[in-house]
Order: C-alpha cells, then structure tokens, then sequence
C-alpha cells in the first residue's frame, strides 16, 4: 500500500494545484470585471453616454420609427430592366424608350415613369403605380401593355427583367387622407370622447370608493378597498368579455328578463373601462385623502359649517392634486386602451384598435402610423403636464408637529348618496366575476349550463400561460435592474442632461402600448439590430415600457437616505461598487420589489403591445384569451382568465409570505 499511496500523491498535488490555479483565474477575471465596473462608473461622461444610448435604443428611437413612418408614403414600383444593342442615346431614345413609353400611358394606377440609363448597354424604366395599388396587377398590366410592340423592340434587346420594388417619399399625404375620410378622424373623436367620459366617470366613482373606504362605517371599509383593487389581477378586457355574457345577445339578463338589450358598442365600452381603471384612480384618490389632516374639517364644523358644505369647499378642494393627477392617468390609460374596444366596442371605431387593423389586415403601415401618432400627442401633453407642472406639488393642510386626532366619521347625509355611486358598481364587479367563473364552468352560458371541465383542457391556453409566466418574470427582473441603476445614477452621479435623461426613460410608460409595439417592429425589423420575431424582443419592449416604476420608487428612496451613509463606507475603504451592493441596494429593495411586482402584474396581461410583436410559439395567455373569445368560444376565455387570475394572485401570496420573514416591505 505504502508505494501506491506515494505514487498517488503527485496526482492529488496536482489535481489540487490546478484547481486552486483555476480559482484564482476566477477570482482574477471577477476582479477585473469589478475593477472595470469601478472605472466606468468614476467616469460620468461614459456613465452618461452609455445610459443615452440605452434609452435612445429601446425609448426614443421606436418612437421617432413611428413619426418619421407616418410621414412617408410607399409607393408600388415595377422596373423594366433593358439590357440593349444601341451604340447612342439618339438611337436609345427613338426606337426603344419612346415606344415603351407611349405604351405604357394608358396603365391604370399609373402615376409616373422615369427613365434611368445606368450604362451605355442598359437601361431601366421605373414605373411608380397608386399608393395602395396592388403590385402584382401593375406587372401584369406592365407586361400586357408592352405586348404589342414585342416584335418592335425585340431586334435590339438582349434580355429583359421585371422587378418589383417600392419607392418611399416624404410627404403628408397620409395625414390629409385620415382627415379628409371621416372613417379615420371618427376614430379620433371616439377616442377623445370615450377618455373623457370614462375619466370623469371613474374620478366620481374612485372618489366615493375612496372616501367610504376610508371614513366610512367599519364593516363597509375592507369589501371596499378589495373591491376598488381586485380589478388590478385581471386581464384589462376581461370585464369586456363578463359583460358579454351579461348583457350580449345571449347573455344572462336579455335571457332571463326578455329584453332586446344589447351591451355592445359605446355603453359596453364605457362601463369595461370604469371598472377596468377604478383601481387607478381609487389608489391616487385614497392616498391625498388619507393624508389630509381632519383640522381643517373639525374646525369648519365648529363654525357651523354643513356636511355638504365642508365637502365640497374644503375636502375635495384639497384633494384636488391627487384627483388632478388621478384624471391624467386615468385619461392616458383610457384613450391608449387596446382589450375592451377590441372585444366590445361593435361598430364604434377607436385609434387603438384601428392602428391595428390597418397594421395587420390592410396593411397600411403609413395610416396605423398616423393613428399611433395622434395616441402619441394627448399621451404627451398629459405627460408633460403632469411631470412639468404637478410633480412634487401638494396642498399644505397640516403644520407644525403631528398630533393624534380623533377619526371623522362619515355623516349619514354624504353616505348614503355615495352608497348610491358605490353600490351598484360593487355589485356589477362582483358580477364581472361571477360571470366569468359560470362561463368557465358551464358548456355554453344560457344555453347549454351543464357544469363541465372541458375548458380548462386547453393545451394552447395552458401553453400560453406558461409562456406568459416566463415573459413576465422575465420582464420583471430586467425593469427593475435598470430602473435602481439609472435612478442611482441620476440622483447619485453628476451627469450631464440629467433631467432630459430622466424625462427620456419616463417616456415608455407615457407612450402607449400600441405606438411601442408598431414602434419596435420598425426599429428592430432590420440589422444590426434584428429582432423582431424572437422571444427577446417582448421582453425588452416590456421592460423598458415599466421602467418607470422602478426608477421613480428608487429615486425617492435615494432622496431619504442621507448621502453620508455611503460616504462613511467609501471613507472605511469600501470601493463604490461594494457600497451600491451593500449598502445602497438593501436599503431601497422594496423599490425593486415594488418594481418586480408592478412589472409581474402588468406582464402577466399584457396586450397592447405584444400583440404586434408575438411570434409563432410565443403566444401569451392574455392574447390567447383575447383571441378564442373573439372567435366566440367564450367558455375557453373564462377558464384561461380564471388560470391567469390565479397564478398572479398565487405569485402576490408568495412575494407577500416572502416579505414577512424577511422583514422586507413588499406592498
């Protein structure tokens, strides 16, 4: 044993000896990379170009796709390649390009023909055709109208080639098209109509929900506070889809009451998209008036004031930049939303939806351009408004130290003409969702009730939500890297453009969905940068659309935490980068956790602008729902949106259980 054990020795000396020399290699590249990063970030100019460049990629330059794409106008081409025997440009002329020329005058759809002569052997003749013209009928028009002089030309042509093309130009004429046709700028007017409405309907419910919710009786205020937020797990057009089957053709009240009532078009619409944004305007609403002080109230009280009297000139007067900023939101969100006109809205037209149509069945890339050009200019307007002019704004109604005060109630004069609001809105959502639950249980609500499963045996639906937990996920560990970072970056570092850096990346939320999605299929169609019809491509595009959330949370937790902190643990010789990593980054986890969560929520229904982007194979749940409920198989939609529903209220469950052992605070 003694010979074997020492010849053994080297062996296991050198099998160690090259696995320390491997973990130092390691070690030594992690070190250069840290070294690396600590360089990059000392240097603000290349902290800043990088972070420009990351945002102009992935924000600005989709959107300026879409501008410079509604501004353009394509052309159908048909070029007659002639390879000749002339030896001049008189012979040229005379006995070949002067007759294919009168030849080719009485083509319809004609517009304009060039004659280009690129060598003394060949010559082309480029025959531009009407925008929409179709393009195979203008070579067969082509080839006809040149038959006749056939055996003319023929003795002097080697050979002939036909290629089709198309010549882009600048021009509005797009723009004047969409205004002179009424079924273009209707679609307009609709939109705007419809945000308007649904916005002041909303900001009154929300505010009623709100203020019961909160001064209201005991019993009243947690069914209040889940009804005003449960919308947030559901799909945006599944409130679309459960009035339907309340109030479609077919649907539960016309059966049981015999009523010629249908619920498409405007009144469906309307009441999808109150019940869709409530959990919007609820929150907004319900935090400005958690924070007023009851001071001022008690004391216009003292003085006599009527209930109806201290409400409306001392409550919702103060209430009003929450309220303010509640109905920009709101507004955004109404007249950029894609599910509930695309299932509900009948024959009313919307830009949304239209800008979809005439992307993926008309083809008319330049016209969905227009119209995601005019969802781009309200969305802006309310943007700047809200960054430039009501940021950081408030009503001062507390000064002084803080003091306990005695919660006031709600008098019976204000509540129950709220309980008129909230009542019926509470019950048409607790409706919404037992609709959608018969639907999944039954074989055809209405028709056919028997309680079955066969919906929930749906290999595609099952398939999808897979699929859209991976999106999801994915999107909500990416949002959130990037948004820490640049809001480290733009409180933390001097940069330069600072504000039009933080106004650049804040702008993929402000944009909607459809001009995104239209956006990166223009961007990202081509190389260097080629990745339309991938899996990765959805992904960043919802990451960079949530990034907002995650860069606005973590810059208020960086403005909490005094820059000392980290300064102490550069002075004790921790380097930048094991600050940010141990110091920073646990401070303002929930800013990432509240980054995750939104981004999750938000990937896991996502529609509006993945629905340009979805490749075969990659189909998500919320689109395969929209789809089978569209080709009427409304049983399928409920069980699948029933699933959907689950896994986000399963992944809510977790993060929260996840929260409370760790003491983070997660929602």
């Amino acid at each position: 044993m003694f010979p074997k054990s020492v010849h053994a020795e080297p062996k296991e000396f050198n099998r160690r000896s090259e696995n320390h020399m491997n973990m130092a290699n390691t070690e030594n590249y992690f070190s250069r990379i840290a070294e690396d990063v600590r360089q990059f970030i000392r240097n603000p100019g290349l902290v800043s170009l990088t972070t420009l460049a990351t945002i102009f990629i992935f924000i600005v330059l989709p959107i300026g796709f879409v501008l410079e794409k509604s501004m353009t106008v394509g052309y159908p081409t048909v070029t007659i390649q002639y390879h000749h025997q002339f030896s001049s440009d008189a012979d040229l002329d005379r006995k070949l390009v002067q007759p294919v020329m009168t030849a080719l005058k009485p083509i319809p759809g004609l517009i304009k023909a060039t004659v280009i002569k690129k060598d003394v052997q060949a010559a082309s003749i480029v025959l531009r055709f009407e925008k929409r013209w179709d393009d195979l009928k203008a070579l067969n028009d082509t080839k006809r109208a040149i038959l006749p002089i056939q055996d003319i030309i023929a003795p002097h042509v080697e050979k002939v080639r036909y290629k089709l093309g198309k010549e882009r130009v600048y021009s509005s004429e797009t723009y004047r098209d969409f205004f002179s046709k009424s079924r273009y700028w209707h679609s307009l007017r609709n939109s705007i109509i419809l945000a308007v409405v649904s916005t002041t309907i909303i900001l009154l419910v929300a505010f009623c929900f709100a203020y019961v919710g909160l001064r209201g009786p005991h019993w009243a205020r947690g069914p209040l506070r889940v009804l005003g937020l449960i919308p947030l797990v559901a799909p945006p057009f599944i409130f679309s889809l459960s009035l339907i089957l309340l109030g479609g053709r077919s649907g539960v009240i016309p059966k049981l009451f015999d009523l010629d009532f249908n619920i498409y078009g405007w009144p469906g619409v309307i009441i999808a998209q109150v019940i869709t944004f409530l959990p919007l305007g609820y929150l907004m609403i319900e935090n400005v008036l958690r924070s007023l002080g009851t001071n001022i109230e008690d004391a216009a009280a003292d003085m006599r004031a009527g209930d109806y009297e201290i409400l409306f000139k001392i409550t919702i007067p103060l209430s009003y930049p929450g309220t303010l900023k509640a109905a920009l939101l709101v507004f955004l969100m109404a007249i950029a939303d894609f599910g509930n006109p695309m299932l509900i809205s009948g024959n009313v037209r919307f830009l949304a939806t239209d800008a979809y149509l005439y992307w993926v069945g008309e083809n008319n890339l330049e016209m969905a351009a227009v119209c995601c050009v005019f969802l781009i200019i309200p969305s802006m307007f309310i943007f700047i408004i809200h960054e430039f002019m009501l940021k950081g704004r408030s009503f001062t109604t507390i000064g002084g130290k803080p003091q306990l005060v005695e919660e006031r109630p709600i008098s019976k004069k204000i509540f129950y003409p709220m309980m008129v609001v909230v009542g019926p809105i509470s019950i048409l959502i607790v409706a919404c969702f037992g609709m959608i639950f018969l639907g999944a249980f039954t074989k055809i609500l209405m028709i056919n009730n028997t309680f079955t499963l066969e919906h929930f045996n749906s290999p595609n639906g099952i398939r999808s939500l897979i699929t859209s937990i991976k999106f999801a996920l994915s999107a909500a560990c990416i949002a959130p890297l990037i948004g820490v970072t640049l809001s480290y970056i733009f409180v933390r570092k001097r940069v330069p453009f600072k504000r039009a850096l933080e106004f650049m990346s804040l702008l993929g939320f402000a944009v909607p969905g459809t001009v995104m999605g239209v956006g990166y299929i223009l961007a990202f169609n081509s190389p260097p940068l080629k990745l339309t019809g991938t899996f990765l491509i959805m992904i960043i595009n919802e990451a960079f659309r949530n990034l907002s959330v995650s860069l606005e949370a973590g810059s208020s937790k960086l403005h909490q935490i005094d820059v000392a902190i980290e300064e102490a643990a550069v002075d004790m010789g921790a380097s930048a980068a094991k600050t940010f990593i141990k110091i920073v980054l646990p401070l303002i986890s929930s800013a990432i956790v509240a980054g995750f969560i939104y981004t999750f929520m938000v990937g896991m229904i996502a529609v509006s602008a993945v629905i340009f982007l979805i490749s075969p194979g990659n189909n998500l749940a919320a689109l395969y729902i929209l789809a089978v409920a569209e080709q009427g198989n409304l049983g399928m939609a409920c069980a699948i949106s029933i699933m959907l529903i689950v896994v986000v209220l399963v992944c809510l469950i977790t993060l929260k259980v996840v929260g409370k052992y760790t003491k983070m605070e997660v929602y």
